[in-house]
């Protein structure tokens, strides 16, 4: 598969690249699951499995399970943190090696990010009569902290952890609202089938993504790309997080520099509202002894 993945379509070389990514998981799988995970038909499936010489899917699967059954520990490891570290290697050499791809990534992600796109969806977030901000798994906890920062300067965002409550809130959306939908493989069906509802009813959808060919990205109006490339430290999932955040932090500054003085005023007034809850600075008392604390 890895071998035939260049020379194939693109709907097959999709396919294949999730396949790769978790080929246990594909192999548990019916071939109807699959497509409807991949956003493929279960034609593009079969084509796959003649191209690679099976008779069928029931064939590649056992092959698949085949395969994952004899993966060994090493195998393990280099398909979750990596080829360039390894079990023995010094503390310092896995930071070198963690600041580096991450670095890498981030610089990557905001040179080939599409300015003019951050500033047209910097305009609809900041005009926005209501934002949702929504993402499944890793993507998920990128969309709630996005959320916290844009309603922390006046933005009215909402993000939901229940997929019924966000499909909910989605149909309740009309012209002049919008959602964010963050999703890395631009495939994960709940993001997919919420930015295709929240549309339907005239909101404006923007997809955060590492794959502008992807369903989320096809049925989103404006799509940022992530643009991350699979490097030898770790997944790709837990760079992708690094490059949605970093694309997420242009997208916020230029929302604020919109609603300057909204954004200066709701930050001095939500921090003065937590003040009294902060811990405050260390005062010693004569003796030397520590009466408080700061973190």
């Amino acid at each position: 598969m890895r071998e035939l993945l260049p020379t194939m379509p693109e709907a097959q070389r999709s396919l294949t690249e999730l396949v790769l990514a978790d080929p246990a998981a594909a192999a548990r799988m019916t071939i109807v699951e699959l497509a409807e995970h991949c956003g493929v038909s279960t034609g593009t499936i079969t084509r796959l499995c003649r191209a690679l010489g099976m008779d069928g899917y029931s064939a590649l699967r056992i092959a698949l399970a085949s395969d994952s059954g004899r993966a060994d520990v090493r195998g393990t490891w280099a398909a979750h943190i990596g080829t360039e570290l390894t079990e023995g290697d010094e503390i310092r050499h896995v930071a070198n090696v963690i600041s580096a791809n991450i670095g890498h990534v981030v610089a990557e992600a905001l040179a080939n990010l599409d300015l003019a796109t951050v500033e047209r969806a910097a305009g609809v977030l900041a005009a926005a009569r209501r934002a949702m901000i929504y993402g499944i798994g890793g993507s998920g906890t990128t969309a709630l902290e996005f959320q916290q920062r844009l309603y922390q300067i006046g933005v009215p965002a909402w993000t939901h952890t229940d997929v019924h409550v966000a499909l909910t809130g989605a149909a309740l959306m009309g012209r002049g609202d919008a959602v964010v939908a963050i999703s890395h493989s631009g495939r994960t069906q709940e993001v997919r089938d919420l930015v295709a509802e929240a549309r339907s009813h005239g909101a404006t959808t923007i997809a955060i993504t590492n794959d502008v060919a992807s369903p989320v990205a096809d049925r989103s109006e404006l799509v940022l790309a992530t643009g991350v490339r699979k490097l030898g430290f770790s997944t790709e999932m837990i760079l992708a997080r690094h490059a949605q955040l970093a694309v997420l932090d242009v997208l916020y500054t230029a929302i604020a520099q919109r609603t300057y003085e909204q954004t200066r005023e709701a930050i001095a007034i939500t921090a003065e509202a937590v003040r009294s809850h902060q811990i405050r600075k260390a005062d010693h008392t004569t003796s030397g002894t520590v009466t408080g604390r700061e973190v």
